[in-house]
């Protein structure tokens, strides 16, 4: 039997998950970047607790792929990479059309009324043109679609694809030429899975995950051509 856990020992994982929840925000609005070295001590004073929890938080981001740790040396941020988030998307895409099977077999009017709620509210996101809303409501779409398959495995595989978007991609996610297609996209889905059609589906998440990605790596590829020609061969994008 395990011992049981003091007040003292909830109190360090109360301020550790603390740590963990703001620099995981930080990433996420990109005030810390890609490739930048982490200051346990300023972190520590901006979030209010002691280099302990920070130094705890960073380990739960370095398993996650978030950050990496570097010998006598510290914290960093790992960098993004064409490579990667083009592995990240066609990993997607095998996720969810692999669970679409599934989708259609055990949907019911509960799960399509909270996939509406989902599209509707990333409409919302689009119409106020809120840049972080909208990456937020593009994914809760996908993981709320998703977690219609009642698959665990494959949710939380997709929910750690997510992660690494939204804490290290956040900035390259979005570019305005799919900001309004993938919302119709999102409907078509949406439309062939209300009419339980399988092969459509296949056909329409297949052609949106495969397009945002071709919008996004053509993107970033001419963002690092840009930044390079401003700050020279040795910038890291």
């Amino acid at each position: 039997m395990s011992p049981k856990k003091t007040d003292k020992d909830i109190t360090k994982t109360d301020l550790a998950y603390k740590a963990y929840s703001a620099i995981r925000q930080m990433l996420f609005y990109n005030e810390i970047l890609p490739g930048q070295k982490i200051k346990y001590k300023d972190l520590a004073n901006r979030i209010g607790v002691s280099m302990t929890p920070v130094i705890h938080a960073l380990k739960w981001l370095e398993f996650r792929n978030i950050v990496r740790h570097e010998a006598n040396k510290g914290y960093y941020v790992n960098e993004v990479s064409l490579k990667e988030i083009t592995e990240i998307y066609n990993t997607r895409l095998l996720i969810e059309v692999s669970l679409v099977p599934a989708i259609l077999e055990k949907m019911n009017p509960a799960g399509l009324k909270r996939l509406k709620k989902a599209l509707d509210d990333h409409g919302r996101a689009v119409a106020e043109d809120n840049y972080y809303r909208r990456i937020m409501t593009d994914m809760g779409y996908h993981m709320c679609l998703a977690s219609l398959a009642d698959c665990k495995i494959q949710l939380n595989m997709l929910q750690e694809l997510f992660d690494v978007l939204l804490l290290r991609y956040s900035r390259n996610l979005y570019f305005s030429s799919v900001m309004e297609t993938s919302l119709n996209e999102h409907c078509d889905i949406f439309e062939s899975l209300e009419k339980k059609d399988k092969k459509g589906l296949d056909k329409a998440l297949t052609f949106h995950i495969t397009t945002v990605r071709d919008h996004i790596t053509e993107g970033m590829a001419k963002l690092i051509v840009d930044e390079q020609d401003s700050f020279g061969d040795g910038y890291l994008f």
